[in-house]
């Protein structure tokens, strides 16, 4: 792979490790509101394909940027999966995508998105300091 592409997929990984931050900060701050957003996966065909093109676009970003980390393993096949899932769940049928959004946006209570808020917002800040 070139400089400029390893370049390329690191900056794509840093900018998801900042995404991942927000979203845990917006968990804490105002868990209804995240679980509004949850609840708006797949209801859209923009949202849809939208959501699973920035996740295969990250899984790509991972793999090609697996060698130059300490764990090239580990993040190929984070990669691997996600770019596979994505992809899956994306030729799914839409409606059932956003069927399970809403199945864990009316079930999940907001206490538990601030409980999880911290974990998101720790890999959030590994991801950064593994491609900083």
């Amino acid at each position: 792979m070139t400089e400029l592409a390893t370049d390329l997929s690191r900056l794509i990984v840093q900018l998801f490790a900042l995404w991942l931050i927000a979203v845990a900060a917006l968990c804490l701050v105002r868990p209804r509101l995240a679980l509004k957003g949850l609840g708006a996966m797949g209801s859209t065909p923009l949202i849809h394909f939208g959501e699973h093109a920035l996740r295969a676009l990250v899984g790509l970003a991972l793999i090609g940027v697996s060698d130059a980390t300490p764990w090239p393993q580990y993040f190929l096949w984070a990669g691997v999966f996600i770019v596979a899932s994505s992809a899956l769940i994306a030729l799914a049928p839409r409606r059932w995508h956003h069927a399970y959004a809403m199945f864990w946006a009316r079930r999940l209570p907001p206490w538990s998105l601030q409980v999880m808020a911290p974990f998101t917002a720790a890999v959030g800040g590994a991801l950064m300091w593994v491609f900083s």
